[in-house]
């Protein structure tokens, strides 16, 4: 779709909604009803504006020849004429039915067609009831006329196109969080410092995410944030239940700590490299300060010299600092709570919440690594036992955890080998054992996909086929790709039926890696991360999650 085509549709889109906004002028002495609406109705069309310019303008962006619309995906160019349809037609429909009503115009009462006196009381009595609730003086001040088709019809009919103009915004702003994500321009420091300077884009709330894209494009040997203004002793955090990781810190803030062990060189200190691969991770979660990132904040950490670990504390939200209990424990029929059966639409936004955070990792190319059930954390509010004992699962506050294996994605890959089969399982198949591949976001999307058919069939994939006598495990799940070909079984045969068909799909394509062809896809995934997107909102569309806490 050309931007001239898309140009001509917001042309049109402009002077309509100048034609309401004068449309309401006459009826701001109607009182708080009718200014709050309008309010709103201008906060929509400010949005507007900031995307109109981020799209259409020329040379906005470094490396940007033209206009930013001109270098999306065709798909997209196409949604965002759809929608700027869509949103032409909600607006002519609201003008031309109220210019047919012609609330703005000065008409007597005696114009007013009413059926009989009873009606007449009726609408009298209802716009009386209306005006005793404004100011007295204004009330006198209006017409009997207008007073009526407020309260009747035009209220009601405001009210309606003032929703769908905002749920038109939250649209277009989940597709452009789609889109922007990937482009080039946000994978270079110095025009990641230009695009922060954008009025536009940070009105709109596209650059909540700089600091952490500033971290990770920072070349290796360089720090944004001196990290050892962080560091407390190990004696700062003290475990609620003894070998717990979950406590205080200054026998004050409930926190979580998550421990990375590292390697010693010869005269027994941390080596360089491990020790800036963890200053790093440290920076990162520190910043992450962005809702949509369903992670907890990294406040500070410790270093066990002795135990050669870092130990890093996490705060855990206000009114959510209960004991937190993991995915898999929730899962798992050996939980004191197993009889816990969440609803559909429970764990449908539960695996939304994981699947964008895990794209918004990626589209800062950072890679988890680890992600399994057991890396899940589900937050709940503090209890009042002592020791606080766990709640049932709440589905609704989400949080990834489990970072001590994940790194940046332009950083080196690590070969570290590991056989404990709970583990592999959620892996890749070139990732068990001795690695042979490097670490890619197609492996980290598999893992996503392994936890995603868990949650739908509402069971631990360590009891998907149940016990048979003596077998153990590794009978079920003898090597990797053994293991894949009876995830992919169980995702064909049962999801369908406990998730529903779409999300089936997105599952499978998770497992098998099918997102169309990606042969002319950069080195970053951006293709990859681009397809998955695309699954998700139409797999997850209707499962949205408004608490952002």
């Amino acid at each position: 779709m050309e931007p001239g085509t898309a140009l001509a549709v917001l042309a049109m889109i402009q002077p309509t909604i100048k034609t309401i906004i004068e449309l309401w002028q006459d009826t701001s002495h109607f009182g708080a009803d009718i200014r709050g609406l309008s309010v709103r109705f201008n906060a929509s069309k400010s949005f507007l504006n900031h995307y109109e310019s981020i799209l259409f303008t020329k040379d906005k962006f470094p490396g940007v020849s033209g206009m930013l619309y001109e270098t999306l995906p065709d798909s997209e160019r196409l949604t965002i004429f759809d929608m700027l349809g869509e949103l032409r037609l909600v607006l002519d429909t609201y003008v031309a039915a109220s210019k047919r009503y012609a609330l703005n115009a000065n008409r007597s009462k005696d114009e007013m067609d009413l059926a009989n006196d009873k009606e007449r009381e009726e609408l009298d009595t209802l716009v009386l009831a209306s005006a005793r609730a404004r100011d007295e003086e204004q009330a006198k001040a209006v017409g009997w006329m207008k007073k009526t088709w407020w309260a009747v019809w035009e209220k009601k009919t405001v009210e309606k196109l003032v929703r769908d103009f905002e749920k038109w915004i939250k649209r277009l702003r989940q597709l452009m969080k789609l889109v922007w994500g990937p482009l080039p321009f946000l994978t270079s420091l110095s025009q990641l410092q230009k695009v922060e300077k954008d009025h536009d884009a940070e009105e709109v709330g596209l650059l909540e995410d700089v600091p952490l894209r500033k971290l990770i494009v920072a070349p290796p040997n360089t720090q944004t944030l001196n990290v050892t203004s962080l560091q407390l002793p190990p004696s700062a955090f003290s475990p609620i239940v003894a070998g717990s990781n979950y406590g205080t810190v200054f026998e004050t803030t409930k926190v979580i700590v998550e421990h990375k062990t590292y390697d010693v060189n010869k005269i027994n200190v941390i080596h360089e490299v491990a020790a800036n691969r963890i200053n790093r991770l440290i920076a990162l979660l520190h910043e992450v300060n962005d809702a949509r990132f369903k992670l907890l904040r990294c406040v500070n950490y410790f270093d066990e010299i002795p135990l050669r670990r870092i130990g890093m504390i996490f705060e855990l939200p206000p009114g959510l600092d209960g004991p937190p209990t993991t995915l898999l424990s929730a899962l798992s029929s050996r939980a004191s709570f197993s009889s816990f059966r969440p609803s559909l639409d429970a764990r449908m936004r539960l695996a939304r919440a994981l699947t964008e955070t895990v794209l918004l990792l990626h589209s800062i190319n950072w890679l988890h690594k680890s992600i399994r059930s057991e890396t899940v954390l589900l937050l709940s509010e503090a209890t009042t036992t002592s020791p606080p004992s766990r709640a049932p699962p709440n589905l609704e506050h989400p949080r990834l955890s489990g970072f001590e294996y994940s790194r940046l994605d332009n950083d080196f890959t690590s070969a570290n080998h590991d056989f404990d089969l709970q583990r592999n399982i959620y892996r890749h198949p070139e990732r068990w054992d001795y690695p042979k591949e490097s670490f890619s976001k197609i492996h980290d999307i598999y893992s996503l996909g392994v936890v995603l058919l868990e949650i739908g069939l509402w069971e631990p994939i360590i009891n998907f086929d149940g016990k048979k006598g003596g077998e153990s495990l590794k009978e079920h799940y003898p090597n990797a790709h053994a293991t894949k070909d009876r995830l992919v079984r169980h995702a064909t045969k049962r999801l369908g039926f406990y998730a529903g068909e779409k999300y089936q799909e997105l599952v499978l394509k998770c497992l098998k890696g099918e997102f169309g062809d990606l042969s002319g896809d950069d080195k970053i995934g951006t293709g990859l991360q681009h397809q998955l997107g695309k699954e998700v909102d139409g797999a997850l569309k209707a499962t949205e999650q408004t608490d952002e806490r």
